[in-house]
């Protein structure tokens, strides 16, 4: 059964500066996300990549 609580070790909290910092070592724990990333790298460096293209979303607010 998976656990609400993720376990920071102290020593990653008292180096972290910024959430980013934080939000950036969560994802590295993931080991699905550092999967995809490994996955995307090799594409890249195989030229088998496509160019990203924004997404256009509709503006969320009604003043617009």
């Amino acid at each position: 059964m998976k656990t609400e609580t993720v376990e920071i070790p102290a020593t990653v909290l008292s180096s972290v500066e910024t959430l980013d910092e934080l939000q950036d070592w969560l994802t590295a724990q993931n080991p699905e996300v550092i999967t995809e990333l490994r996955a995307a790298r090799r594409e890249d460096l195989a030229g088998k990549f496509k160019p990203w293209k924004p997404r256009h979303l509709p503006c969320p607010t009604k003043s617009k």
